[in-house]
């Protein structure tokens, strides 16, 4: 089965900006995340959330060829 290269993108761009976003997290709690609160996993998950951000931010953008909404 052939993947779409635009959901391909797509879901590079969120992997890497998750991957950044929870590294940042751990290090900005300052925990081992063994040592993680109910609100440090909180805060953890918010960045899962927020990772979509620059996903949804390329896919309306009508300039980005990769995957966003190009006008016609």
């Amino acid at each position: 089965m052939k993947i779409n290269p635009k959901l391909s993108a797509a879901a590079g761009t969120y992997f890497r900006a998750l991957l950044v976003l929870v590294i940042t997290l751990m290090a900005t709690i300052g925990k081992s995340p063994w040592d993680f609160s109910a609100d440090d996993w909180k805060m953890v998950a918010n960045g899962v959330w927020a990772s979509f951000l620059p996903v949804v931010m390329r896919a309306l953008n009508p300039k980005d060829a990769t995957y966003g909404k190009i006008k016609e």
